[in-house]
This record gives structure tokens, C-alpha cells and sequence, in this order.
């Protein structure tokens, strides 16, 4: 899940077969039901069986688009926004590379200047847990607010939400492909955290935006990982298939945390409810409903937490319930 220093991309790797909206029929396969696990084998087929009927059912929320499967049994990709491609170029790797350099180069830069190892210890630390709370508001915000034309993030509203459509395909991307935006995006973050915060503060930064590169494996069916990112998966470190699948499932409204997912048990129970409430919130502000209220339920639950409604005259002012 965490990302290691990443070699420089020597030469433009393309990727598989790409198949748009209405291109192809998928094969005739039923879903897989899930096995129970008595051993690691029978453990990754039963996960690997999951995270399929998630794929499959994906596919009835949009008929628009019928991919086939590839030699390797996976559903061939599909490309859903505007100008996206699979290829990787040199320049995502170098950006990539630049992101992991500075991030590294930040951590050490404070405990270098540090008198003591535990204030740039518990800064990486402090990192790593915001850096899960951080990675669950932007997925829950793009998720549910926003669209392509949205300005600055409209392009990340709208691969969040079409990555609904096609979870797949985030399988098939190398991981220069998958995470070069937001790489580019760390690196003036890091440079404005090492202009105002001390060492230790910079180092927190640095680790909370930087853990924001990686949740693919999510997406891989086990039996295709090597063992050593297996093992972080079950120990928790990296983010396991089955916790992701269940944020998989309409109305999408919960387990938006994706770096390690330890955090959504908290934040998706009584009494937090931090995602209804913060929707609560935005829906008092501006009367915007989330893409999550399509279930009556999700809505139901959010407004009982903060009840909310139009003034008498419908002038988008909104106060509590009586």
C-alpha cells in the first residue's frame, strides 16, 4: 500500500486493450459465488470471487458499456472521462519519483534538525493517521459533490465517481498512470509546509498528503499480488479487497477511508456518523444533496442528525426542524 521509492519510467509501457462505452459484449461467465476460506488458496479464491460479483455488479449500474475478459480473467478496462489513457510516460515517473524524493527528503530534513527523534517521530506518526482521515474527506467529497466541470477538481469528481461504473480498471493501470496527479499535486504542499511549519510539522504534512498515492491493490484480485504486498494487506498496514468492497456498494455512503481503512469503523458508527453529519451540514449551507441521498435512507439518517429544512419563502435559507 505504501508507496516505495519508484524507479524512473525508462520507456513509454502501454497498457491493454481499452475498451470505451458500447464497444464490446461481455462473455457469458455467472458470478462467482464466494468460497469460504479453509486454507490461503481457498482464502484467495473466495476474495478473488468477491471482489468479481463486485466488478459484475458494477456493470448493471451502467449498461452502456459490456467489457470482455482478458486472457488473465479480468474484465478488460473502461475508460470513462474525457482524454484518460492507461499509458505511462516518463513524465509520470518523474513526478512520482520527484513526490517520493521530497517526501523522504522532508522526514529527514526533521530529524536532522530535531534535538530529539520523538517530535519528527510522532509527526510521521500524526502524518499517518491524518493521512487516513484526509484520503476518507477527499473520497467522500468527490464521491458525492462535484462534476467534470466542477473548476480545479471537477476531473477528480468525476473519476471517483465514474471509477463506480468500472472499479476494475484502476487494476490495469501501472502505478506511475495511477498516481503522477496527485504526486504533482503534493510536491508545492510540501514546499509550503517546509515555509511555515517547523521540521517536525512539515514532516506530518509531507506523510499525510504523500499516503494519499496509493489504494490500487484494493482493486487486484489477491491471487495475482505478490505475497509480501498480501501479508501487509492482512496485517492491516495496506488496505484489505474485502474492506474496499464494501465501500462498493450503492449508495457508496460508507468505508471511504482508503489508505489502511482502520478508521471507518469509528467514522461510519454511532454515534460519529461523520459522513451523514458532515452532509447534514453542507445541505443546511447550500441545500446541495450528496450523490448518497439517492438512498432515502442515507438521507433520512443524516437529516435526523441535523434536521433541516427551507424557509417559508424558498429563498434557500434553511433552519432546524421543529
Amino acid at each position: 500500500m505504501f508507496c516505495a521509492a519508484l524507479p524512473l519510467a525508462a520507456a513509454i509501457v502501454r497498457g491493454p486493450p481499452i475498451l470505451r462505452y458500447g464497444s464490446a459484449a461481455i462473455d457469458t461467465r455467472g458470478a462467482p459465488s464466494l468460497i469460504a476460506p479453509s486454507s490461503v488458496a481457498s482464502a484467495l479464491e473466495g476474495t478473488d470471487s468477491a471482489l468479481d460479483s463486485m466488478d459484475l455488479a458494477a456493470l448493471a449500474l451502467d449498461g452502456s458499456f459490456r467489457p470482455t475478459r482478458g486472457p488473465d480473467g479480468r474484465l478488460e478496462p473502461v475508460l470513462t472521462l474525457p482524454g484518460d489513457s492507461l499509458e505511462t510516460t516518463p513524465p509520470m515517473g518523474a513526478v512520482t519519483v520527484s513526490s517520493t524524493a521530497a517526501t523522504l527528503g522532508v522526514v529527514a530534513l526533521a530529524f536532522v534538525r530535531s534535538g530529539s527523534p520523538l517530535p519528527p517521530l510522532l509527526g510521521v506518526a500524526a502524518g499517518a493517521l491524518l493521512g487516513e482521515l484526509f484520503s476518507g474527506a477527499f473520497h467522500w467529497a468527490t464521491d458525492n459533490y462535484g462534476r467534470l466541470e466542477t473548476p480545479v477538481v471537477g476531473f477528480a469528481c468525476a473519476a471517483f465517481q465514474g471509477h463506480h461504473l468500472a472499479p476494475w480498471t484502476i487494476s490495469h493501470r501501472s502505478v506511475f498512470n495511477n498516481v503522477y496527479k496527485i504526486a504533482g499535486a503534493t510536491l508545492p504542499l510540501l514546499g509550503l509546509g517546509l515555509a511555515l511549519l517547523p521540521p517536525s510539522g512539515a514532516a506530518c504534512v509531507a506523510v499525510m498528503f504523500y499516503l494519499q498515492l496509493v489504494a490500487q491493490e484494493s482493486h487486484t484480485p489477491p491471487s495475482k499480488l505478490p505475497e509480501w504486498k498480501r501479508r501487509l494487506q492482512r496485517a492491516g498496514v495496506a488496505l484489505p479487497v474485502p474492506e474496499h468492497i464494501a465501500h462498493h456498494k450503492p449508495p457508496f455512503d460508507k468505508h471511504y477511508c482508503i489508505l489502511t481503512g482502520r478508521l471507518n469503523r469509528v467514522l461510519d458508527s454511532e454515534p460519529v456518523l461523520l459522513w451523514r453529519r458532515l452532509e447534514a451540514l453542507v445541505y443546511r449551507v447550500n441545500g446541495q444533496e450528496p450523490l448518497s441521498w439517492k438512498s432515502d435512507k442515507v438521507r433520512a439518517l443524516a437529516l435526523s442528525l441535523w434536521p433541516a429544512r427551507r424557509d417559508a419563502a424558498g429563498q434557500g435559507k434553511f433552519r432546524d426542524s421543529e
